[in-house]
């Protein structure tokens, strides 16, 4: 039979309306009593009634993701992230797309939290680098939490990775391949990470007494097809690079598919790298060397710090930073 909040009060020894309180994160309960009643219901297995829980606080324990990402990949990463989060916790999520160049943003979001009482938000780039927009949901008192924006603000929750830097590592392992002719494709243009990779990119060549060559770097926006549009427009250069770095995983692809219709091999005529380590990195062959991004860790802890805040835990609402690695396979040869 389920455990009922009865049996955690005879457990803990105090009344159902103490344990009520101590469940609803309400005042005014004593930390020794919070203590007892926390570890009967860790205890017995008790799992609160989140449908009796949100009439009487009017939540509804909803989180929504907020993606405007050509990169499936990516999409599909952040939600597993956020799903792992939200096991156990009685929250669950909603996935709404959106146009971050649409006029009605704002408040078309501001009416789909109102329509839906969704509890807090987690956003995804370009979303989260978009000041007015994030301001606009402070100012409608909406809670959120952002992945990777361009700004890491001490009073606000996000969560962020060492673009620059891996970029700059990866970069360096390309030069330190030999390589000397290399080209680059940004990312999508309103991503901040697209900005971080390109300068750690640059900071790398100029670190190894290197110039960058502007017809080998081309505007992509992280999907397969602006990579393959990258790689046709490079490779009709009068003298093309022995490297392309590609800001991500499906642009690198994209360059694969160009150069292999251009008769190139990778990576006897061409080494190549992405950014991400995300599936495809592994399933095309060459596999491609890359920077191994950890998405799904990043959105599991936005969404853990989100729920976190609400359930009235703030000193575990800490922003982070994540590390990424570096990963050779074999698509980048020494010269």
């Amino acid at each position: 039979m389920a455990v009922t909040i009865k049996d955690v009060s005879k457990d803990a020894s105090v009344s159902i309306k103490t344990v009520s309180r101590v469940i609803n994160n309400e005042a005014n309960v004593a930390e020794l009593t919070k203590n007892k009643v926390l570890a009967s219901v860790k205890k017995l297995g008790f799992r609160p009634n989140k449908s009796a829980q949100s009439l009487r606080s009017k939540k509804s324990y909803m989180l929504a993701l907020l993606y405007d990402n050509p990169n499936k990949s990516y999409l599909a990463d952040v939600q597993s992230g956020i799903f792992n989060a939200c096991k156990n916790t009685g929250y669950n999520l909603v996935i709404q797309e959106c146009n971050y160049k649409s006029s009605k943003l704002t408040n078309d979001i501001i009416q789909f939290v109102k329509d839906f009482k969704i509890d807090g938000l987690v956003i995804t780039p370009p979303l989260s680098d978009m000041q007015d927009f994030l301001s606009n949901l402070e100012a409608s008192k909406i809670e959120y939490a952002v992945i990777a924006p361009r700004i890491m603000n001490p009073d606000s929750l996000y969560v962020s990775s060492n673009d620059y830097e891996a970029s700059y590592n990866l970069t360096s392992e390309i030069i330190n391949h030999r390589h000397r002719d290399i080209g680059f494709i940004k990312g999508h243009p309103k991503h901040s990470a697209s900005l971080l990779r390109f300068n750690g990119f640059l900071a790398a060549l100029k670190k190894h007494g290197l110039e960058p060559n502007e017809q080998w770097i081309k505007q992509g926006n992280f999907s397969f097809e602006s990579g393959f549009d990258a790689g046709v427009e490079i490779f009709e250069s009068s003298k093309i690079p022995t490297a392309i770095f590609a800001s991500n995983d499906s642009m690198a692809a994209g360059i694969m598919k160009s150069a292999q219709m251009k008769g190139m091999e990778v990576p006897n005529d061409l080494s190549l790298t992405g950014f991400d380590d995300s599936p495809i990195a592994q399933q095309i062959w060459p596999a491609l060397t890359t920077i191994k991004q950890p998405v799904q860790q990043m959105a599991a802890h936005a969404a853990k710090i989100l729920i976190a805040k609400f359930d009235g835990l703030v000193d575990k609402t800490k922003s982070k930073e994540f590390k990424s690695e570096l990963v050779v396979r074999e698509s980048l040869k020494l010269l």
